[in-house]
């Protein structure tokens, strides 16, 4: 019962930070390394991967080094978003802030851009700031793992 409170407490949450004002990034986000919180943590990016999701993909970004040999279900922290695989800045999209043994935390109103599609890698800016204990910002490329 206490984990279903949990959820809905977490989606209550969700809905109403989604309702306040956007920063919205307009093609000119933070150009640092992708950091901030998640789950009142520091978090700096240092790896992850990228692979098809449908028409999008889907871009999980961790604080160790990751890569296309490694699974995102081995991430203690994470950062994951899905966009179109194509060069373009995307508002209202679903950042996902992920800790181990933790329900995930849906921001539904992150902003992020998408400045370089590879065959072997995907470059793109987030920020997202849900609370306090769960914000990003900043830029990080990961491999394409197609």
């Amino acid at each position: 019962m206490k984990n279903i409170f949990k959820v809905i407490l977490v989606s209550f949450l969700t809905i109403m930070m989604s309702c306040s004002d956007d920063e919205n990034m307009g093609g000119s986000g933070s150009n640092q390394v992708l950091q901030g919180k998640v789950f009142d943590v520091d978090f700096t990016a240092l790896g992850g991967k990228a692979f098809n999701s449908g028409d999008k993909v889907s871009v999980n970004i961790t604080n160790i080094a990751a890569n296309c040999n490694s699974s995102v279900l081995d991430y203690k922290l994470s950062i994951s978003v899905d966009v179109k695989p194509e060069v373009g800045v995307y508002e209202n999209t679903n950042v996902v802030f992920d800790k181990e043994s933790e329900v995930p935390l849906n921001f539904l109103a992150g902003v992020v851009e998408v400045t370089s599609v590879t065959n072997s890698q995907i470059t793109v800016k987030i920020n997202a700031n849900s609370s306090t204990d769960n914000k990003v910002e900043g830029r990080f490329t990961v491999s394409y793992c197609k």
